[in-house]
């Protein structure tokens, strides 16, 4: 597997200053995907977002990562339900 558009772990934590077992714990825990390649491990960019997600909540929050797989899910349920709400207004709207 080629690893020009992975990010290694090391390089991340470095830059988002957390252990390298931080992200091996949400690994664990099914929040994110690491990829092993040749004994390295990376991130794919599709999930640099959610990741950088769950470090500002551990970061600003204190949120303990024990947690944060449930604050996740409760934030995925609010964009979810917003969304439904955006799209009952808009027909809504539409019978105006």
């Amino acid at each position: 597997m080629s690893t020009h558009a992975l990010i290694p772990t090391r390089d991340f934590c470095v830059y988002h200053q957390v252990e390298v077992t931080f992200l091996h714990d949400l690994a664990r825990r099914d929040l994110i995907n690491i990829v092993t390649v040749e004994q390295a491990t990376y991130v794919e960019p599709t999930q640099l977002a959610r990741l950088e997600k769950l470090v500002r909540l551990h970061q600003e929050l204190a949120i303990h990562p024990d947690d944060l797989d449930i604050v996740s899910n409760l934030l995925e349920q609010v964009e979810q339900l917003q969304s439904q709400l955006t799209d009952l207004h808009n027909r809504l709207r539409f019978y105006e």
